[in-house]
């Protein structure tokens, strides 16, 4: 059931502080009948929480989208901000470059990441993506899934990590058709002129410092900042044709 707004309720009036059920009437449950919860931990009393959030949303639009959407927090009835705009920012964003708990956008960055350049806990990204969990076209996390794959556990046509299961796989301990591995020594040609190809990409292995380690980074990293550069130049140019107040 959606969240009942703040302006019905008394000063008192119990709510689910997790999905906004209203808890008046229930009088043998001890959970929420809405999502589940505990009552010791969602059960709050008043409509403060329901206004604490923040709404901003510019007059300047494009391709029907505000340019700027920020929405956070509890507000209008909403116990979690949606923003969707060129720019948008809140509990759940949806846009051009989103930034958000979960954020979906051509650059997005957020607990949960989805988009075409991704940076989160969990990351789904078309092109790249990167977080402790990172699943795209090229992935570097602590567990990585992808056609370039790099992480502590990599899988994908061409894996790299401490362990790396893929067609070119080059790790401590690598499994695939062409494989470079530490453990047992193992190195196929074919593995070596793959990795040697897309280097700028997988950079050495071992890695000989933490620095060697970073630069795997480095060329994901930069697509994504000129993804979110294009974006926020396309932004600035409509902010700047936004009509007079």
């Amino acid at each position: 059931m959606a969240a009942v707004e703040a302006k019905s309720r008394g000063a008192s009036t119990p709510y689910c502080n997790n999905c906004g059920y209203d808890l008046s009437k229930l009088t043998e449950s001890s959970r929420c009948p809405e999502c589940g919860r505990p009552f010791v931990e969602v059960l709050t009393r008043g409509p403060r929480l329901l206004e604490s959030g923040r709404r901003y949303r510019s007059k300047a639009t494009l391709f029907g989208l505000p340019v700027i959407d920020i929405a956070l927090g509890p507000r209008g009835g909403q116990l979690r901000g949606r923003a969707k705009g060129i720019i948008a920012i809140g509990d759940i964003a949806t846009g051009g470059i989103a930034i958000g708990g979960v954020a979906r956008g051509v650059v997005a960055v957020g607990g949960l990441a989805i988009g075409g350049f991704t940076f989160g806990g969990g990351s789904i990204g078309l092109f790249t993506a990167l977080g402790g969990g990172a699943i795209g076209g090229i992935a570097v996390g602590g567990g990585a899934m992808g056609g370039i794959a790099q992480g502590g556990g990599a899988l994908g046509f061409i894996a790299q990590g401490g362990g790396a299961v893929g067609y070119f796989a080059r790790g401590a301990s690598a499994m695939g058709v062409h494989t470079i591995s530490m453990q047992p020594p193992h190195s196929d040609p074919a593995a070596v002129r793959a990795f040697e190809r897309i280097s700028f990409i997988t950079g050495t292995w071992p890695p000989a410092n933490q620095f060697a380690l970073l630069s795997q980074m480095a060329f994901p990293v930069a697509l994504t900042l000129a993804a979110a550069v294009i974006v926020a130049l396309v932004a600035m140019f409509a902010m700047g044709r936004e009509p007079e107040p």
